[in-house]
């Protein structure tokens, strides 16, 4: 059997085709984000949360309403691999709650064979923003919700103590209450 269907064969063929096995339809990616942005050296934001989802963020208790990638015009990217330990990679980019753009970007994200902590580059957007603030290269800490980590997903929350913008030399901080889910991501 592959994927739950008797092997392909000349005589099966046609009945299998009749009750529609097949192999399965990947599914786009999915994800949402509570993003705080906190106060730092010359930061243009002093406290202000980002609701991205569709249209519930997810929190610690709960995982909220995804979106969808490419729908409502989010883009949703990522990518969980491993088994204890994890890497991963994701981008989020959708409408928040008040209707701005709003960008967080995470790069060389590790989740350690406790499947419970790790860490990641994180990048951020929002208009209020004006550019783009990125943590030092794994500075940011990540700490995985309710152990859900597997290859092709995590929700977990984030914090960054500083993320800056070079040509302006501010920085701002990513607060801990900053939560993510990566659903139907690229992962084994």
């Amino acid at each position: 059997m592959m994927n739950g269907c008797p092997r392909w064969s000349f005589l099966t063929v046609p009945l299998l085709a009749a009750l529609g096995c097949s192999d399965p339809v990947p599914r786009p990616a999915q994800g949402n984000l509570n993003l705080s942005v906190q106060q730092g050296t010359g930061c243009p934001v002093t406290a202000k949360v980002y609701q991205v989802g569709n249209p519930k963020p997810p929190s610690t208790i709960s995982s909220g309403d995804k979106l969808i990638d490419g729908e409502n015009g989010a883009t949703i990217k990522c990518a969980v691999h491993g088994g204890g330990p994890y890497t991963f990679s994701g981008t989020i980019q959708g409408r928040s709650s008040e209707n701005d753009r709003v960008y967080m970007t995470m790069t060389g994200g590790v989740i350690n064979a406790d499947k419970i902590s790790g860490t990641v580059t994180v990048a951020i957007n929002t208009p209020q923003l004006s550019n783009t603030y990125t943590s030092d290269a794994g500075t940011c800490i990540v700490t995985v919700v309710n152990s859900n980590v597997k290859g092709g997903s995590l929700w977990a929350t984030v914090s960054c103590a500083k993320v800056s913008e070079p040509s302006t030399a501010t920085s701002c901080s990513v607060g801990p209450t900053t939560t993510f889910v990566l659903e139907n991501c690229d992962g084994s």
